[in-house]
């Protein structure tokens, strides 16, 4: 039944709807229908009501969070989403990381609607932005027993965590809607980019039109691989003045792909492309707006209990014609992953098909001689060289701080002071010692391998903590002292160039004019920052 109250209902209780199809206002050649229901992100809109509330509902969504999440409000959310799982008989599997959630879910009809309404209660300027992907009507034996959600430290393998991420924030990348996708795909001068990896890729894949995009398969086992891939010059070659679209299963694996080639763009001058774009919800939403499948071709892999998903009013025998997959034993065709049976090599392990025919040797004789066909074919990419994400990232600082100190980036400019042998440095972490701003003042990283001290003319003599005149609390600031103007100078503009950083934190340096004139502005000087015993102190 539906809830009796909440503000967010806005449609009647017990109606439900079916899905309305229209023609594409679009000038396309064939007669391809678009779903309006479920064709659409929820982002920012009401839920929608029920097709169906016979079977269960699949529930699929992720987020990433930026800044990350702290440990603690880690835990609070995953709290929040065993507690909302247990009040609406919510089950499944997900990753949990600072970096966000991901999570594919099955309850009933009403359950779905609840649980994700309470993500939106519990963080409204988060979970507002998350697209939940609804499908009713599915067949209750594929519903989870339990709930599962691991900690992890990134939401996709693709091994950048910590530093090497790509900022989801700086991403030029552009959300496609499914209609729009499509209309795309017959684009020359495009290229389309499957992200996800090899084994799915083998039962179903996009078709651009004739004339239209060329599809590019990485044909990687796995999404670490595919940063790899990315910095080949062939690659990079494929990419240079081409829209580039990028799709995978729900879109989570998009998110980081697209950020990473924008940044490897910006980064890199002889990589510039036309535009990157990724299709909002994935395959599941492309397939839920195209019923009779657009330029899908055969079975999405799926990695719920259901295993794959199909065009829905697409035949069943066009379905089996258009999938190229077939069994590693007898090399007949068969599209289906059915006994968790994988490649043999000790390096690969992926999934591969064993028709019903051919299972019960292949669980036998043959299990130590299963391959996959990358395998078969000799492909590998776990030996090549990944980008330089670090260095890049770097690179893209240093590039937008020397806009800045020359007033042309967007915000505001360096504010222009008198020079002066005195400098403000302001973004400092709570925990810091004199040593690390003389370190950091100097262009020297703190950290294994620096040195125990630097000298006066590069990172200067006396450093003065700036407190707050009521608690005596250290909120971050400080001035530092140099023999002369011209060390000042130096260093003031070395900062400039080249940010100074305590830890990950790139510090704001400045002339103090006003330090410098006045001695009653004077910190207080010591090796370590003030840390009252109450406030006041």
């Amino acid at each position: 039944r539906p809830p009796a109250t909440g503000r967010w209902w806005s449609f009647p209780p017990l109606r439900v709807f079916r899905a309305p199809v229209r023609s594409l206002r679009t000038a396309m050649a064939s007669s391809e229908k678009v779903c309006e229901t479920g064709a659409r992100s929820v982002a920012h809109k009401p839920l929608p009501p029920p097709t169906t509330t016979d079977g269960i509902t699949q529930i699929l969504f992720y987020q990433y969070v930026e800044p990350v999440w702290s440990a603690r409000r880690q835990k609070q959310a995953l709290a929040e989403f065993h507690r909302l799982a247990a009040e609406h008989g919510v089950t499944g599997r997900g990753r949990i990381a600072l970096e966000g959630v991901n999570c594919t879910l099955t309850t009933s009809a009403w359950g779905a609607r609840r649980f994700c309404q309470g993500l939106r209660d519990f963080d409204p300027n988060l979970f507002n932005d998350t697209d939940f992907k609804l499908t009713d009507g599915v067949d209750p034996a594929t519903k989870f027993k339990a709930l599962t959600i691991k900690s992890t430290l990134e939401l996709v393998a693709y091994g950048l965590g910590g530093e090497r991420a790509p900022l989801l924030k700086q991403n030029t990348a552009k959300h496609l809607e499914a209609d729009a996708y499509h209309a795309m795909l017959g684009d020359a001068n495009t290229v389309v980019i499957d992200v996800r990896n090899f084994y799915e890729t083998d039962i179903g894949r996009m078709e651009p039109p004739p004339g239209g995009a060329e599809f590019l398969d990485p044909k990687m086992r796995n999404s670490r691989e595919f940063p790899k891939w990315l910095n080949q010059p062939e690659t990079k070659e494929k990419l240079k003045g081409k829209k580039v679209m990028m799709y995978c299963t729900g879109g989570i694996r998009c998110e980081r792909a697209t950020a990473l080639l924008s940044q490897m763009e910006r980064a890199e001058e002889d990589l510039q492309t036309d535009g990157i774009y990724h299709v909002r919800g994935g395959i599941d939403r492309y397939l839920k707006t195209f019923p009779q499948g657009g330029y899908w071709k055969g079975r999405n892999y799926l990695f719920d209990l259901r295993g794959e998903q199909s065009a829905e009013e697409k035949d069943v025998k066009i379905v089996e014609t258009e999938t190229k997959s077939h069994c590693c034993v007898c090399k007949g065709a068969f599209a289906l992953y059915k006994g968790k049976h994988a490649c043999s090599d000790s390096e690969c392990k992926v999934p591969v098909i064993v028709c019903d025919g051919c299972r019960r040797r292949a669980d036998g004789e043959l299990k130590a001689s299963l391959k996959c066909p990358l395998c078969e074919q000799g492909v590998t990419l776990r030996d090549l060289p990944l980008p330089d994400l670090v260095g890049q990232k770097r690179k893209l600082a240093l590039d937008g701080n020397r806009e800045r100190s020359n007033g042309t980036a967007n915000g505001t400019p360096r504010r222009e002071m008198d020079k002066s042998r005195w400098v403000h440095v302001a973004r400092l972490p709570l925990c810091v010692t004199s040593n690390d701003v003389k370190l950091a003042l100097a262009g020297i990283e703190v950290g294994k391998g620096a040195p125990s001290s630097v000298s006066a003319e590069l990172g200067g003599s006396t450093v003065e903590w700036i407190a707050d005149q009521k608690s005596n609390f250290f909120y971050g600031s400080c001035y530092v002292e140099f023999a002369n103007e011209q060390d000042a100078v130096s260093c003031v503009e070395r900062c400039a160039t080249a940010p100074a950083r305590v830890g990950k934190k790139n510090l704001k340096v400045n002339y103090a004019p006003a330090r410098a004139k006045d001695s009653t502005k004077a910190g207080q000087a010591g090796e370590r920052p003030p840390v009252p015993i109450t406030p006041g102190a």
